[in-house]
């Protein structure tokens, strides 16, 4: 009866992830007078009962693991779809792909598209099992909440490119009014622009077209949204909504989800009653960046962030300044380099917990050491979290510092805060610097002292393809 009455009941909230790093928040010998650590982030908490949210993922991938972007694919279409039981609307919300930003319970910095790589800890071929990839899609899942102000996102669809083309071809395809020329997935056909009936391949090849007018990613993915809007009003108008679950099992392979066929059937009873002006379409856009040290990213637009949360879900968000040039920039000048050497120490760290677990004796000199090298590491991490604590919100408040050097249209104010944002940034790294000193000191006595080899001071030219900096290496391309 509740799939009828009230579906919103069959769905819980929690998302599960795995912490994929060893902990090392707690010593394995007794240490005094250790800081207390920064909190760990945790999963979307804010959960609105009337609201369910689904992420809804497509994955640039053949189903034989093929890709068109390198060695890697990535869900290069993230849409959170939000679903209102009381006010009886839906909410399609994208997410730009190339936010910058980190991924829950892993170190480093990634764009939102190549979260689900690091939840794989890199790529392996799919063989269509749905629980092979969960730890991708739920980690994307997670790293998204951070940009919907913490709101949880517990449930997942997504999809493979010959999953798009078999469930298309499965509805007949539709007539769809095209706004500009493509060609097909598989190169075979081109269309004009105007009314055209689309077969799976040319949506797939629709939905894919990188070149607008305007040069970005937006066009693409407002043209995602519109045909999500134009086949739901296709399978509504004929009568054929009720065969989302047969489409889904028509694909075979390559459609993956962790909702169950009966909360499916829910979602697909609660289309029934609503109306296409009843589907909203969102998106959270910004800035492309021009590249300045290494990958481009989406400097994501925070008012709009801001006002796009607070009319979806009624909550009121901070700013999320990790996502902009100026801590790009510090994390070139400074971040990098203290992530490097925490590294470094926790190497060393696990190595002794890793021993202690398998009986080893420690002399005291070991064990006095160790707790040098767990204070000197700690403190250096709460002064790296401090530090992205401090700075991130003030460079969130000044966008028109994200252009460095071009400002002759200041105001007298802005120049004023730009002086004072600067100072601060000398005192941090002034004191991330003896941190780090310290941290590589304490690290070196006791790797010395328990014969621990080949620590790596240096950040590599590419950071991103350096382990100390990601924990996954994420390859585009």
């Amino acid at each position: 009866m509740r799939l009828l009455t009230r579906p919103e009941t069959l769905f819980a909230a929690a998302t599960p992830v795995p912490t994929a790093t060893p902990d090392l928040s707690s010593p394995v010998f007794p240490v005094e007078d250790v800081p207390a650590s920064t909190p760990a982030a945790e999963p979307g908490t804010l959960v609105r009962s009337n609201i369910l949210n689904v992420m809804l993922m497509g994955i640039d991938a053949y189903e034989n693991g093929g890709t068109t972007s390198g060695t890697m694919p990535h869900t290069d279409v993230m849409m959170v779809i939000a679903v209102n039981f009381d006010d009886d609307t839906v909410d399609l919300i994208t997410l730009p792909r190339d936010i910058m930003t980190t991924a829950p319970d892993h170190y480093g910095i990634y764009k939102l598209n190549g979260v689900f790589n690091v939840g794989l800890g890199g790529w392996t071929k799919p063989s269509g099992a749905a629980d092979e990839l969960a730890d991708g899609f739920l980690l994307t899942c997670r790293a998204a909440e951070q940009w919907l102000g913490g709101i949880s996102i517990p449930y997942y669809y997504a999809v493979d490119f010959q999953a798009v083309i078999d469930m298309v071809d499965a509805i007949g395809g539709i007539d769809y009014d095209v706004d500009q020329p493509f060609t097909a997935m598989s190169g075979k056909k081109t269309y004009k622009k105007g009314v055209q009936h689309l077969d799976g391949d040319a949506v797939l090849g629709y939905l894919r077209i990188r070149q607008a007018a305007d040069g970005l990613d937006s066009s693409r993915t407002a043209r995602q949204r519109r045909m999500m809007v134009a086949i739901f009003d296709k399978l509504k108008n004929e009568g054929k909504l009720s065969q989302i679950p047969a489409l889904i099992a028509a694909a075979n392979s390559g459609v993956y989800t962790n909702t169950t066929l009966v909360q499916t059937t829910a979602l697909v009873n609660y289309a029934l009653k609503l109306g296409s002006n009843r589907i909203r379409t969102r998106a959270m856009f910004g800035e492309i960046g021009k590249i300045e040290f290494d990958w481009r990213y989406v400097y994501v637009d925070q008012q709009n962030r801001i006002d796009l949360i607070r009319e979806v879900y009624g909550i009121e968000a901070e700013p999320m300044g990790i996502d902009t040039r100026q801590y790009e920039r510090w994390l070139h000048s400074a971040g990098f380099s203290a992530m490097k050497y925490m590294r470094q120490a926790e190497k060393v760290l696990r190595t002794v917990r890793e021993r202690k677990e398998g009986d080893e004796a420690f002399t005291e000199e070991q064990i006095a050491l160790y707790g040098d090298c767990y204070r000197a590491y700690t403190a250096l991490k709460n002064g790296f979290d401090e530090a992205t604590a401090t700075l991130t919100p003030l460079y969130a408040a000044a966008p028109w510092r994200e252009k460095k050097g071009d400002s002759k249209g200041w105001t007298q104010e802005q120049k004023d805060r730009d002086r004072e944002l600067t100072a601060r940034e000398k005192e941090i790294e002034t004191a991330l610097k003896d941190l780090k000193s310290a941290a590589k000191d304490a690290t070196v006595r006791l790797a010395d002292a328990i014969g621990v080899k080949g620590l790596t001071w240096t950040v590599r030219d590419k950071w991103y393809n350096d382990p100390d900096i990601n924990e996954v290496i994420v390859h585009f391309g």
